[in-house]
């Protein structure tokens, strides 16, 4: 037993790891099954006996070598547990990250996004360079085939002038053309608004004399309307006879009336009928 014991701790945790899960109902049975099988095995029969056919030894022999063996079991039983937590605290320490880790991994990508920025920042500053470059290659060229040009081409520049001069009159008119079409546009929605108004107040019109008609309606029915048409009427009668009454006193005076002014337009006043006034 005690050599099988030896040659699984030489063998390493692999062999010894299926023995720990027995538990420790498995350890607590070995006290009483050592002695059996220290008698049974054929290593201890041959220590003990000294070699095939030899005198068995005592019992007060067996008992310290029994002891021994059990000792040597227990510390490798405490070995075992030592290396199996190890090993686990190892495989949890793998597993698991540390909050230090955690807070690398953030700083690790927050450089990244860092980095990632610069490089579009870079990217987007050497596009414009590079346009600007080229901007000034083409203006540069430009230049130089301008100074190249002979005097034969002048006339080309004098037809490139007139047409600068051409495009800018151009736009000059559509400017004043577009503030016309402004003005005209004010001056249709102020006439809209005239228009508008105009309806309004003539609406109004309408109304005040409908209202008015339907006043003087309202008081024509009334009976001191009627009473007081009946007075004037009366009146009005009684001013013709009185009209009538000087006619004839003046025709029957047989006065010149028309050579006095005066009473000529008196005369003439006496002629009017009083009803169409």
């Amino acid at each position: 037993m005690l050599s099988t014991a030896l040659h699984q701790f030489t063998r390493g945790p692999q062999s010894i790891l299926p023995e720990q899960r027995k538990g420790q109902k498995a350890n607590n049975s070995a006290r009483p099954a050592m002695e059996p099988q220290a008698d049974d095995s054929p290593d201890s029969c041959s220590a003990d006996c000294g070699g095939a056919g030899g005198p068995p030894l005592g019992a007060g022999a067996g008992e310290p070598r029994s002891e021994g063996r059990l000792a040597l079991l227990l510390r490798l039983r405490a070995q075992i547990k030592q290396q199996l937590l190890e090993y686990k605290s190892m495989i949890d320490a793998n597993e698991e990250q540390t909050p230090d880790q955690i807070i690398q991994e953030k700083q690790m990508e927050a450089k990244v996004k860092d980095l990632e920025n610069e490089i579009e920042e870079v990217k987007i500053a050497f596009d414009m360079k590079s346009l600007a470059l080229s901007r000034m290659q083409l203006s540069a060229a430009l230049k130089n085939d301008l100074e190249k040009i002979n005097t034969e081409s002048s006339v080309l520049m004098n037809t490139m002038k007139e047409i600068l001069k051409l495009n800018k009159s151009v736009m000059k008119l559509q400017q004043e053309s577009w503030e016309l079409e402004e003005k005209l546009l004010d001056i249709r929605k102020k006439r809209l608004q005239l228009k508008h108004a105009s309806e309004n107040k003539l609406l109004e019109i309408q109304t005040e004399k409908k209202k008015r008609k339907e006043e003087l309606n309202s008081m024509g029915n009334s009976d001191k309307i009627k009473t007081m048409q009946q007075i004037l009427q009366t009146e009005m009668e009684i001013a013709t006879v009185i009209q009538h009454v000087f006619q004839n006193i003046i025709l029957g005076s047989k006065v010149n009336w028309a050579a006095d002014p005066a009473l000529k337009e008196t005369v003439l006043q006496l002629e009017k009928d009083l009803t169409t006034i």
